[in-house]
C-alpha cells in the first residue's frame, strides 16, 4: 500500500516523515510493564512523569469528585484559563515562589500544557527560523514545541567544561550569540530552565543575576522554566552541598532586565504529578505579549474539567502542604535508590541533582563498538546502538542526542516509580550494559 505522502501538503510530509516525536505514545500503552499481569512489558524509565506520586492525586479526586455546573458545559470565560484557575494558581505562586512583587491573577496566561505554553511563545515572540538560546544539554521536548508549528529553531550553548550553573557561562552565551548573529540568525530569547532538565541542579541566585543582565544587555527575552520549582529534594549528606531552588520572581528582578522582557513558566504535570491534566500557564507582565497570547488561544485551550481538577487541588492549601512534603521524601528516597543501583555498577552520574525525577547519567564506558551486524561504529551512532538494544529489552531510557548533549553516552534516568518497577528497570539496563562489557573484553 502507498504511504500517502503525496496526498499531503509539504508541511505534512515532513510531519509524516519518521522519526515521529510522539511515537512512543502510541506504541508503549500497549505493553506497559505490570509486574502481574505483563512482567514482559515495556519499562519507560526516560520520561519525566512521576508515577511515585499519581496515587496521591488520584486519591485528591476521589475524595474531591468533580462537579461541574451546566455553565461549565458551554464556552464560558474563554480559553486563557478561568478566573478562579487564575486566583488560585496566584495565590499558590505567592505562597511556594516567594515572590518579590505579588503575583496577581491578571499576570497569568494559562494553555492545555506548557508545550502549548511555548508553541504561543513561539507566534508571539519569534517570527519563522528566528532562534531561542539554550543550554546544552535541555529539554527534549523544546524542539518539537518551538520548532512543530510556530518554526523557531533552537540555537545551542556548548559550554566545553564551564560550570553552565556559575555566572562564568555568560562568556559561553556571549560567544553563542555572537555566532548566531554572524550566521545571520536573529536570537530572540534565552530559555533557563530553573530547575534544569536534564541534570536536576537548580541555578544559584548569581547566575540567575547575571542571565538576566546577559538578555537586558541584547533585548532579549529570559523564559524561565521552573515547571519543577516544588519538586526539590535533599539527596542526602553524601551529596552536600546542593544548590536550593530560587524562582525569578523571588528576585528584585526590576534592577536587572527590563519586566517586559521576563516571562515564567509553570504548570501541574510535574509538581502534581498530573502530566495528563493539561494545564500549563505562563507569568506575563508585558500587555502587549497577553494581548498577542490571548489573540492564539483558542487553538491551546484547557478543558473545563482539567481546569476544575487543579482548582480542586490549587484550592486545597492543607492537602498542598502534605503532598508537597510527601513528594520531597519520595523523590529523595526513589533518588536514593538509583543513586545507590548506579554506584554498586560503578556508573558515574551527576551527583548534585537535587531537583525533578531523574539524574544525568554517564554510560560512555559502555557504548558500544560495533552495532547488531558486526559493523564499526563510533559517536554518535554507538549511542542509537546502545538506544536499540535497550529497547530491545524493553526498557526505555532519554538518549543524550535527543537532549542537545555535547558528546555521546549521556542519558536522563527517571527515577520517580514505584520501586520495583525503578529496580526491575534498572535490572533491563544493567544486563545490556554486562554483556556489552562481555563482548568489548
Amino acid at each position: 500500500m502507498a504511504s500517502g505522502n503525496d496526498t499531503l501538503s509539504q508541511r505534512g510530509a515532513v510531519y509524516a516523515t519518521p522519526p515521529n516525536p510522539m511515537g512512543n505514545y502510541r506504541e508503549l500503552p500497549y505493553d506497559t510493564y505490570d509486574p502481574e499481569t505483563n512482567p514482559t512489558g515495556f519499562i519507560n524509565i526516560g520520561t519525566s512523569d512521576n508515577h511515585a506520586m499519581s496515587s496521591e492525586v488520584s486519591a485528591h479526586l476521589d475524595t474531591n469528585p468533580l462537579k461541574l455546573r451546566p455553565s461549565e458545559f458551554m464556552y464560558g470565560e474563554g480559553p486563557a484559563g478561568s478566573l478562579r484557575l487564575r486566583k488560585a494558581m496566584a495565590q499558590y505562586m505567592n505562597k511556594y515562589f516567594k515572590p518579590y512583587k505579588a503575583v496577581n491573577q491578571d499576570d497569568l496566561y494559562f494553555a492545555n500544557g506548557c508545550g502549548s505554553v511555548c508553541e504561543a511563545l513561539g507566534y508571539t515572540i519569534f517570527d519563522e527560523h528566528d532562534a531561542l538560546l539554550i543550554s546544552q544539554p535541555s529539554y527534549v521536548g523544546f524542539p518539537h514545541d518551538f520548532g512543530a508549528k510556530s518554526k523557531v529553531n533552537l540555537y545551542h550553548v556548548p559550554f566545553h567544561g564551564t560550570d553552565q550553573f556559575s555566572p562564568s557561562c555568560i562568556g559561553k552565551f556571549e560567544a553563542a550569540l555572537n555566532s548566531a548573529t554572524t550566521s545571520s540568525i536573529k536570537v530572540r530569547a534565552v530559555m533557563l530552565c530553573n530547575p534544569h532538565n536534564p541534570s536536576g541542579r537548580c541555578y544559584p541566585i548569581d547566575t540567575i543575576i547575571a542571565l538576566m543582565r546577559f538578555c537586558n544587555k541584547h533585548r532579549l527575552h529570559l523564559i524561565s522554566d521552573e515547571i519543577y520549582a516544588t519538586s526539590v529534594y535533599s539527596p542526602g549528606p553524601r551529596f552536600e552541598p546542593h544548590t536550593p531552588f530560587t524562582s525569578v520572581l523571588s528576585i528584585d528582578y526590576a534592577q536587572h532586565i527590563d519586566p517586559n522582557l521576563l516571562h515564567v513558566m509553570y504548570g501541574l504535570s510535574k509538581d502534581f504529578a498530573a502530566s495528563g491534566i493539561r494545564i500549563g500557564c505562563l507569568l506575563v507582565r508585558n500587555r502587549a505579549l497577553m494581548d498577542a497570547l490571548l489573540a492564539v488561544s483558542q487553538s491551546h485551550w484547557p478543558g473545563i474539567a482539567d481546569q476544575m481538577i487543579g482548582v480542586a487541588m490549587l484550592e486545597d492549601g492543607e492537602w498542598l502542604e502534605r503532598f508537597r512534603k510527601l513528594n520531597a521524601q519520595t523523590l529523595a528516597e526513589r533518588s536514593a535508590l538509583l543513586r545507590k543501583s548506579l554506584d554498586e555498577k560503578g556508573i558515574p552520574y551527576d551527583g548534585r541533582a537535587n531537583a525533578g525525577f531523574f539524574l544525568w547519567v554517564d554510560m560512555r564506558k559502555w557504548l558500544p563498538k560495533t552495532d547488531e551486524k558486526g559493523q564499526s561504529v563510533q559517536g554518535w551512532e554507538s549511542e542509537r546502538v546502545l538506544v536499540r538494544l535497550l529497547k530491545a529489552k524493553k526498557v526505555i531510557l532519554t538518549a543524550g542526542e535527543d537532549q542537545a548533549a555535547e558528546e555521546p553516552g549521556f542519558f536522563r534516568v527517571v527515577f520517580s516509580h514505584r520501586e520495583q518497577v525503578l529496580e526491575q528497570g534498572l535490572q533491563r539496563v544493567f544486563k545490556v550494559l554486562d554483556e556489552i562489557s562481555s563482548e568489548q573484553v
